[in-house]
Formats: C-alpha cells, structure tokens, sequence
C-alpha cells in the first residue's frame, strides 16, 4: 500500500503558490524556473507538474488568485452605504494594497493578457483566470445597471458601457504610470527603506490626487440624481477607513 501523501491537494496548491511567489520575487517574472518553486515549496517536481504544467500556468495561476481577491475586494466596496457615484470614486481612494496582492502584480497583469502566453498555457488554466475576470466585469456592470433601474442614473442604459471604459482606462492608464515611474524610481535608491517606504505611501491616494480628481470629473459628467462634492470625498475615506480599506 502506498504511503499517505503529506499534504492534502489544497495544502499543495498552497505551497506551490507562495514557492511561486518567493521565486518570482527572487528572480523576476521571466527567469523564476519551476526546479525553484519545487525546491522553495518542499514537493517534488512531480507534485508541482501534477498542479501547474509549466511556468506560463505558474503565472496565470497567480493571476487568477489576484483577480478572486480583486473581486471579492469591489465587492465589498461596492457594497458600502454610499451612493453609486460615492462607491465609484471609492474604488480610487481605497488602499490599492488591498487588490494587489503582489509586489510584482502590475507586471503580471500585463504580461498573462498576453496572446502569445495563453496559447502556451494550460486549457485549466486559462478558464479560470477568465472566468475570474469576468466575475469582476459582471459585478460592475450589474451594480452600474441597478443603478440605471433605480433612477439614480437618469440617463438609465445608455450611458452604462461609456462609463465602465472611461473608469477603467483612466484607473489602468494611472496606475501604470504611476507604478512605472515608482518602480524606476526604487532601482535608483540605494537604501531599500526609502524605497519601501515611498512604494508603501503610494498605495492610498490623497483625496485630492489628480487621479481623484480626474475620476470626480468623469463620474459627474454623467447624469445622476447626485453628484459628488468635497463633502462626500471626505465621507467616502471616512467610510473605507471603518472598513479596512484605507
């Protein structure tokens, strides 16, 4: 008879996913090799194959990962006491370390929509990091349409897919320079605290960031019953903070 295995599927699947973690961050993205994530999670190479068939599966594992606590994350926020414009410009003033789970995840994110690196991973896979994104869009679109329904937005459907694309081009389209310019910025520092430090500050907006700012903008260009003032900024930090989430 052979032996019980040590871990049960998921206590693997944990420990290969903090191994690959480790080794990304020992590494970079591109050179981690799966000999390191065997190695770092204590399994052998067969165990870790049983779970991912490749690097490129690693990546869109950990991705996958990211986008269930992203959901679960504006969920919650979306859930707040606020009106719907509020828990729009929430979803910019919350702590951004709240749905980035790693140091890496702005580089992840860009590098698993990448047509040449789906094609090389696993059909699983794919469909799970798929379907997790998809969550993310269906929860936007229904609260979006729920607020069409209500009266809330008054212009009701029409203006629904406009705002779902100008709110996330203006959130990736910041946040990736903002990180690009933060990232050069830590490989010139010689002393890591600094960098920490100013890596860790840059995870909550101030309320009147241009990034904040830019976002009040755009949401009150649309019709609501509503629309955001400095008095409602201040209660929408006030609220993410009794929640955790700034």
């Amino acid at each position: 008879m052979a032996p019980a295995p040590r871990f049960s599927a998921q206590e693997q699947e944990t420990l290969i996913i903090n191994a690959a973690i480790k080794a990304i961050e020992e590494s970079s993205l591109l050179d981690f090799s799966m000999s390191a994530v065997a190695k770092l999670a204590g399994l052998s190479m067969g165990s870790v194959y049983k779970f991912v068939q490749c690097k490129e599966d690693v990546l869109i594992a950990l991705a996958t990962r990211m986008y269930q606590e992203r959901h679960l994350v504006f969920k919650k926020v979306l859930s707040l006491p606020l009106t719907t414009p509020e828990r729009l410009i929430a979803m910019s003033l919350l702590d951004c370390s709240k749905v980035d789970m790693y140091t890496f995840g702005n580089q992840l994110e860009s590098i698993v929509n990448n047509e040449a690196l789906m094609k090389r991973c696993s059909a699983r896979w794919l469909t799970q990091m798929i379907n997790c994104g998809e969550r993310c869009q269906n929860l936007f679109q229904q609260f979006l349409q729920n607020a069409a329904d209500s009266g809330e937005l008054t212009s009701g459907n029409r203006d629904i897919e406009e705002i779902k694309i100008g709110i996330w081009s203006l959130s990736v389209g910041y946040f990736q320079s903002v990180r690009l310019h933060l990232d050069r910025h830590n490989e010139e520092q010689d002393n890591t605290n600094i960098a920490a430090q100013i890596t860790e500050n840059a995870f909550v907006l101030a309320p009147n960031d241009a990034h904040v700012c830019n976002m009040r903008r755009l949401i009150n260009s649309y019709d609501w019953k509503q629309n955001i003032s400095d008095n409602d900024i201040k209660k929408v930090c006030l609220q993410l903070s009794d929640n955790a989430l700034r």
